[in-house]
């Protein structure tokens, strides 16, 4: 009686994976870019949306950019990187603004890493899938996080007409 009771609860699990193949939804470790700081370009320093106690610092390799300013789509290798800082507050707890109305940052909280390579949409499910953009969450010190990343991509999924990034024109920027 046992054995048909756990084959009934394997048989959900087993169709899963065979609709979506065996790495279905299994996030990649991704390599952090300890050297981003001198090789990347910073293009973006703005107040966090939907964060409103967070500020981020956005950072694009030279893949990335130069597809961008193309008008083209960033291919496999572009690497985006935004540093997510702690918005000071006063004694109260809350968050100071600049006197031209910013948050002002006080310490770096965590760094997210988005890296393409098409091949990666295959594991996800169409309402999942990112143009085979990946992420990761690493600490300051660039330490992987192992953080769940399923919120980072329902975020950027319904963006597909900016690459699916929130800052494509910024990375096509000037600086």
């Amino acid at each position: 009686m046992k054995k048909i009771a756990l084959a009934a609860l394997a048989a959900p699990a087993a169709l899963a994976a065979y609709a979506f193949g065996a790495a279905a939804l299994e996030d990649r470790a991704l390599t952090f870019p300890s050297d981003y700081k001198t090789t990347f370009t910073s293009y973006l320093v703005a107040d966090r949306m939907g964060q409103e106690d967070q500020i981020m610092i956005m950072w694009a390799n030279d893949t990335a950019r130069k597809a961008a300013r193309a008008g083209e789509a960033m291919p496999d290798g572009s690497i985006l990187i935004g540093e997510i800082w702690k918005a000071k507050k006063d004694s109260s707890g809350e968050v100071i603004e600049s006197q031209i109305g910013r948050r002002i940052p006080t310490e770096m909280a965590a760094i997210v890493l988005m890296e393409r390579k098409a091949s990666w949409a295959d594991q996800y499910p169409d309402d999942m899938k990112v143009g085979g953009w990946e992420f990761e969450v690493f600490s300051p010190a660039g330490e992987n996080l192992n953080k769940d990343t399923t919120a980072c991509r329902e975020c950027h999924q319904p963006l597909d007409a900016t690459d699916y990034t929130w800052s494509h024109d910024h990375i096509a920027g000037g600086n």
